[in-house]
């Protein structure tokens, strides 16, 4: 016979989310947990008013808040190479968090700037193996073993589909692939819902955000884990860099 105990304990403990990107404002969202048990006490420090400061370059910077959480300094545009760090206090202790920003990719080329794809409907049922084109290959320099991770987005207005979707929910304009520490990554006809211009975008990023990837099965959207850069708290502070390629899908 088993008894089910109920593990009440909880720390109200910060998650911080920021994706530091060149050319960006400095910012970052601040968040609460959301704990299992109902019956939980949380600090009296306000999300949307705590004393946020940043430094970098040796200068120190007080954040902006701007509600939701979020907290934005538009004076500090986020540089290649630069180290920033942020810190606050939260449930009587002290936060922080740190990271760099990595370099862009270098040398990225593709193997084709066009992919033609035969349209798929209920009527002509699906292509065959001898009918698909050549995956479109992405190579760039990494001679450290860096981690990259490619996204490729349709950014036309209007979304014209490949394949009869059917009662199913269309998928969304773009599709990533997880982070890799290689030099090449293989794009594939069937990686592609829609016809038209898609911007292939390739993101330097650092071994924390690739951890998270990993650990939540391709998302980043569950930020309550331990971060080796991060002090007292939870989440994900990191900085990424990235380069832009095009390629069309015709018909």
């Amino acid at each position: 016979a088993c008894e089910k105990s109920e593990v009440s304990e909880f720390t109200d403990t910060p998650i911080i989310e920021a994706y530091l990107e060149p050319g960006d404002y400095f910012a970052v969202k601040i968040s609460r947990q959301i704990p299992f048990s109902e019956n939980v006490q949380y600090s009296a420090d306000d999300i949307d008013n705590l004393t946020l400061t940043v430094t970098y370059s040796g200068g120190t910077h007080l954040l902006t808040p701007l509600g939701n959480g979020e907290y934005i300094d538009s004076s500090i545009i986020v540089a290649e190479g630069e180290n920033y760090s942020v810190s606050f206090q939260f449930n009587s202790k002290f936060v922080s968090a740190y990271s760099y920003i990595p370099s862009k990719p270098q040398s990225m080329t593709q193997s084709a700037i066009q992919i033609a794809i035969e349209k798929v409907d209920s009527t002509s049922g699906p292509p065959s193996e001898t009918s698909m084109p050549d995956p479109i290959n992405i190579n760039w320099t990494n001679t450290d073993g860096s981690y990259y991770l490619l996204l490729v987005e349709n950014i036309e207005s209007t979304l014209e589909p490949i394949r009869d979707f059917g009662d199913d929910a269309p998928p969304g304009n773009r599709f990533r692939k997880s982070p890799t520490n290689l030099d090449v990554e293989e794009i594939r006809a069937m990686d592609f819902q829609y016809y038209g211009t898609h911007r292939i975008i390739l993101y330097h990023v650092l071994p924390d955000y690739a951890t998270l990837y990993d650990s939540n099965s391709t998302s980043s959207q569950n930020l309550s884990n331990p971060s080796t850069s991060i002090l007292n708290g939870y989440g994900i502070f990191t900085g990424l860099n990235s380069d832009t390629l095009f390629v069309e899908v015709t018909e």
